[in-house]
């Protein structure tokens, strides 16, 4: 553990330290309110007279292949005619999404969505809706649409009325680099060749990049594409907990009570733990980090401050573009401006403030990594790596997505690394090992 924190101090030199009471990253680049910061992202066009219209550019403006015959039907709230639901068919692999949509004033928004795919385990998908009228929520699964909901109102969708919406593009793959020294560019390119082969070869859309630990310049492909950050959500977390730590508001050794609002499905075994049972803020990291626990996430993020404080912890860190919008569950949104997200830019910037000793003090710097280094769960990247290399990873998967991020300890060139995808294959077995190729490639780069 000391010699890998050797080896990533020496010869490093980075503008920006720890701010204990900074809001906004390098750049002060503000993604939407404090109340709200996930707005930005789900704006749409003003005003949106319709709950169909909202719901339809929310998601055909993100996802290809959704045209206007994709929308099923809306649902409108009894309970509280501010709110209706839209039922969205996926195109091919996809499924049917529902969005929740609210009016403010006169113009509608899209503010949650789920993926109908679990009619045996609903609970699941109910975790993120706790502020929609229970109508709607009971809705996605009726027994027979759109008659079988009881008082719920429903109405067709006249396709000539959604709006036009350009279909989004597919991002260039064209190599980044960000400050690369001439010593280092023929080397860099070169080793950019075989992630870029990677990430073209790849069915889904990825991104990368990489931060050099010791040189503090950076390389990558799409490194500012936004992704869902899946349970890669959890760094940010980890980070304000230590925060709150440094500060003296917490201790590892405090133990609080779950809540029944902290339950998620998904990886770890405090799902199935009755609330109200107490652990230590040490345990719920470790379980949080070590074993991917949901419940332990939301947990921390209440006791820490809530997604406002975990938002302006990843500003201060240099990573705008982060933003804890929900509570981590086993589901996803229908696009990223409605679900968790991040960039690969910001999440090796994040990595590489621990790595340094400014993403809080040093103590907990070192006891992040430390509890990093503690999960053992699968891992497409660290096969990548040789045998025997040290690295403070986490991954995070999601309906058609795979995501990774890793702190790497190379003798000579250690080095910071997120990868993401979307849009992937909906096996595993087919899209995870995309993780192993491009780490691959980026250890060959730092190695040669």
């Amino acid at each position: 553990m000391v010699a890998i924190m050797l080896v990533f101090l020496a010869g490093a030199v980075y503008a920006v330290g720890y701010d204990p009471g900074g809001v906004l990253g390098e750049g002060g680049l503000d993604v939407g309110s404090k109340e709200n910061p996930a707005d930005t992202l789900a704006q749409g066009p003003a005003p949106v007279s319709s709950p169909e219209a909202a719901a339809y550019w929310t998601v055909a403006s993100e996802l290809r292949g959704i045209s206007p015959k994709n929308v099923e039907g809306v649902y409108h709230s009894t309970l509280d005619p501010s709110w209706a639901s839209v039922r969205i068919t996926g195109p091919e692999e996809e499924s049917t999404w529902v969005l929740f949509v609210h009016r403010e004033n006169d113009s509608w928004k899209a503010l949650k969505s789920v993926r109908a795919d679990e009619p045996e385990h609903p609970e699941n998908e109910k975790v993120v809706l706790d502020d929609v009228p229970k109508d709607l929520v009971e809705a996605i699964y009726p027994p027979d649409l759109p008659s079988g909901v009881s008082g719920l109102l429903s109405e067709p969708v006249e396709p000539s009325a959604l709006p036009s919406v350009e279909p989004p593009a597919i991002p260039p793959s064209d190599p980044v680099t960000d400050n690369v020294p001439e010593s280092e560019r023929e080397r860099i390119e070169k080793g950019l060749e075989g992630v870029r082969k990677a990430v073209d070869d790849y069915e889904g859309i990825s991104g990368v990049y990489v931060l050099d630990l010791n040189g503090g310049w950076g390389y990558g492909v799409r490194p500012d594409e936004v992704f869902f950050s899946a349970s890669i959500a959890k760094v940010p977390v980890l980070v304000a907990v230590f925060r709150r730590i440094d500060e003296g508001k917490l201790s590892l050794g405090d133990s609080f009570e779950t809540k029944s609002e902290d339950w998620a499905a998904g990886a770890g075994w405090m799902q199935w733990d009755p609330a109200g049972r107490s652990h230590t803020v040490k345990d719920y990291l470790s379980m949080m980090m070590a074993q991917s626990d949901n419940v332990a996430t939301n947990a921390l993020t209440r006791v820490a401050g809530g997604p406002e404080y975990v938002n302006e912890v990843a500003r201060s860190l240099g990573a705008p573009n982060t933003v804890l919008r929900q509570k981590v569950t086993s589901e996803r949104a229908a696009v990223t401006s409605l679900d968790n997200r991040t960039t690969p830019r910001d999440m090796a910037t994040i990595l590489q403030k621990i790595a340094t000793d400014k993403a809080a003090s040093p103590d907990s710097c070192r006891e992040m990594i430390d509890i990093m280094q503690q999960n053992h769960l699968e891992s497409g990247l660290k096969e990548g790596l040789p045998r025997d290399t040290e690295a403070a990873a986490k991954g995070g998967w999601l309906y058609r997505v795979y995501d990774e991020v890793a702190i790497v300890g190379h003798e000579d060139r250690p080095y910071a690394v997120a990868i993401f995808n979307r849009q992937g294959p909906e096996n595993p077995k087919e899209g995870k090992p995309l993780l192993k190729d491009i780490s691959k490639a980026v250890w060959k780069t730092q190695d040669s």
